[in-house]
């Protein structure tokens, strides 16, 4: 009967990407910064939405690598 009602916990961070979600995601930006020609994006659509998403968050956006 306590698992039919979602945790506190969970409630809490329901919309908060987790360790492996952000550490994934800097994995990916590696790929873009170091290895532009290698097209993940193209073979990994669930990778790339997951990529899109973790760019609209602040520290995504303040630790961004310079593009010159």
């Amino acid at each position: 009967q306590m698992l039919a009602k979602p945790s506190a916990l969970y409630r809490i961070y329901a919309g908060f990407s987790g360790l492996t979600d952000i550490a994934v995601g800097c994995a990916l930006g590696y790929l873009d910064f170091r290895f532009p020609l290698i097209d993940w994006r193209g073979r990994h659509a669930n990778l790339a939405k997951l990529a899109e998403k973790l760019a609209t968050r602040q520290s995504f956006i303040d630790t961004k690598p310079p593009t010159s």
